[in-house]
């Protein structure tokens, strides 16, 4: 009897760790995404010159009640959208304590004295721009991409939804970004080989890398339907 009970509790308990390791498959690249891509809550990432009108990464010098610039401290993305949030900390009277929220999951990043950021939603890049009351994302236009990424070609969404996109391989000028001009919802949709040593992906989940003649698939985890169909890009 015990010899039995016992093998059943050994069942039951691999029972348990299959259906949690199903369970945790589904949420990996979530939880990856956001454990290493996301700031830490409570991390003071950037911070804002009011008179000079430019940023920089914060220092442990700056100060966080200074009346000229602003420090934007990141706060826990919210339960119901998970858009990206941060607090203002200033001592500037004229400047509203209103949180400053942007894109969901959003990633920001500085390039020379401008802050910029990436929605992965959408595949769009933003400017992160202060108004003299507020800090507001305005969408980057094409060209404004390539000025911050010289050594990137641009693909647009409009040319993956005719079909049929092909591009010659080229050991220079490998590197792609798919810019969406179609106002498209890229949610929950990844780029397909992602583990290929034909092709590796950017920083940001619409940048891309090829070594060697591939197919490209952009689609969501469920694959391609009519109301999320899947784009092909050819490498030959």
């Amino acid at each position: 009897m015990k010899k039995r009970y016992a093998f059943g509790v050994v069942v039951l308990l691999l029972l348990v760790i299959f259906i949690a390791g199903i369970l945790y498959e589904g949420e990996d690249k979530k939880a990856s995404f956001e454990n290493n891509v996301l700031p830490r809550f409570g991390q003071k990432l950037w911070t804002y010159n009011m008179n000079k009108h430019e940023f920089r990464k914060h220092s442990d010098n700056d100060d966080d009640m200074s009346k000229e610039e602003i420090v934007l401290q990141i706060l826990m993305p919210e339960e119901t959208s998970g858009n990206t949030t941060y607090s203002l900390l200033t001592d500037n009277a004229q400047i509203p304590k209103e949180n400053a929220i942007f894109g969901e999951y959003s990633q920001e990043f500085l390039v020379g004295k401008k802050l910029y950021s990436y929605f992965p939603k959408t595949f769009e890049f933003y400017e992160i721009i202060f108004n003299g009351v507020k800090f507001v994302p305005k969408k980057l236009s094409n060209n404004e991409i390539q000025e911050i990424f010289p050594d990137y070609k641009i693909i647009k969404v409009s040319e993956l939804v005719k079909g049929n996109y092909s591009i010659d391989f080229a050991k220079s000028n490998n590197k792609y970004i798919l810019f969406n001009d179609k106002n498209k919802d890229f949610y929950k949709y990844y780029i397909v080989p992602n583990d290929s040593k034909s092709l590796e992906i950017g920083e940001f989940s619409n940048q891309f890398k090829v070594f060697d003649k591939v197919d490209i698939k952009i689609q969501r985890l469920e694959g391609c339907s009519k109301a999320y169909p899947c784009y092909e890009i050819i490498v030959k």
